[in-house]
């Protein structure tokens, strides 16, 4: 029985981060002899056992075998006979499959075992597949995206890992995936330090317009260079996405400023470079996709919203008080003032998601929050001091009082 430090640890170890989990793997076990040292099984499908002292996860040695569709259709095979190497050849990328062993007779020192390069890449900044058993579950392919939307764009894909994943889209591998698996995954990559580089792997692995068709689209929908010198509304996207993470802006508002820009992917292609209506147009396609990978209710909601109004947030300083209005009506905003929140967060990342626009003033955005706090601010019973039961007088005495107060802000 020997006891190996494995995965996220080793290479984060191996790059000078504290690691957040420490991961094991037991060789030459059984569940039996664990339970007999006072560990604690967890789950029934696979042996993995927590450390009675540390809570740390310790997992049998094993073998796995593809046997169905999905990330799921595997069979393992749990054994003394199972080797290191063939546990860490089951992983999905070489510097995730490196073990640390600790040396008996020199405490504080490890052994590195490395049987597929990790260390090398690790140093080259490569993400390269570990075996050809990457292309039998389709989750490592957002697994690859994501880790580089948390280590950076100086990290590269390995040609040969480009190759298989296109592969894989092509053989109709990447279908396997369940809306929830792939949202679990974008929502984690949309709050990593670099979300663009999510999506940006995904093309250049020629995957994109089979996950994501909807942000795929947006390459060809071109834009006027006078607004958008980045020249299309993908290239724009990204860049509102990265300043959704460079103002460490909340989930609700990256996911927004992510779709917020859909409506221009249905643009005929004979209206471009404009994409008049994008706006109300867009609000259909934020609903679909959001539904399709079942979003929460509350995400989808103030998305919808932010689409819907974000350009609004270019003319503050010449909208109506009555437009002001009916937009917080529209938008509830009464009853969910973060929608009101998300809707500025998407102007400031809009606005600095241009080329050239990463250092424009903000200042003319601050006009919503105006708006807004004199909306709230007026009350029925101001408007009512004798009160109103009728609610057609009480909707309409509303709306006007707010009108008059929006208009003397403005």
């Amino acid at each position: 029985m020997k006891t190996y430090l494995v995965g996220g640890a080793v290479r984060d170890t191996m790059m000078g981060m504290d690691p957040k989990d420490l991961d094991y793997v037991v060789v030459g076990s059984s569940p039996e002899e664990m339970l007999s040292q006072g560990f604690s099984q967890v789950g029934a499908d696979f042996p993995v056992f927590l450390h009675p002292e540390t809570g740390d996860e310790y997992a049998l040695a094993r073998r796995e075998k593809k046997t169905g569709e999905g990330y799921l259709g595997f069979t393992s095979e749990f054994g003394t006979d199972v080797t290191l190497e063939e546990d860490l050849g089951r992983r999905d990328l070489t510097i995730n499959s490196m073990a640390l062993e600790a040396e008996e007779d020199n405490p504080g020192s490890f052994l590195v075992h490395d049987y597929f390069g990790g260390k090398d890449d690790l140093h080259q900044k490569v993400l390269r597949h570990t075996s050809d058993a990457f292309a039998e579950d389709p989750v490592r392919v957002l697994r690859l995206a994501r880790f580089r939307a948390r280590l950076g764009a100086d990290w590269t894909v390995a040609p040969e890992t480009v190759n298989l994943v296109a592969n894989m889209a092509k053989k109709g591998v990447l279908d396997e995936l369940t809306p929830e698996r792939v949202w679990k995954e974008m929502s984690r990559a949309l709050m990593e330090t670099h979300p663009r580089l999510f999506f940006d792997t995904l093309l250049e692995c020629d995957a994109l317009h089979v996950l994501f068709p909807e942000v795929y689209r947006l390459k060809t929908a071109l834009e006027s260079r006078r607004w958008h010198p980045e020249g299309d509304a993908y290239e724009h996207t990204m860049l509102v996405l990265t300043q959704a993470s460079v103002q460490n802006f909340d989930f609700d508002s990256t996911y927004a400023a992510l779709v917020h820009d859909f409506g221009k992917g249905i643009t005929p292609r004979d209206k471009l470079p404009k994409h008049y209506g994008h706006d109300v147009k867009g609000v259909a396609v934020v609903e679909d996709f959001s539904n399709k990978f079942t979003v929460p209710a509350k995400t989808r909601d103030r998305a919808m919203k932010a689409t819907r109004y974000h350009m609004y947030m270019h003319k503050l300083d010449t909208l109506n008080a009555k437009t002001v209005v009916k937009m917080f009506d529209d938008m509830g905003a009464l009853n969910d003032p973060d929608s009101v929140r998300v809707l500025f967060n998407v102007g400031v990342c809009d606005e600095r998601g241009r080329l050239g626009s990463e250092m424009n003033s903000l200042d003319h955005l601050y006009q919503l929050n105006n708006f807004f706090e004199t909306y709230k601010s007026v009350k029925f019973a101001d408007v009512f001091p004798n009160g109103e039961t009728s609610g057609d007088k009480i909707k309409m005495g509303m709306f006007r009082a707010r009108v008059q107060a929006v208009a003397k802000a403005a």
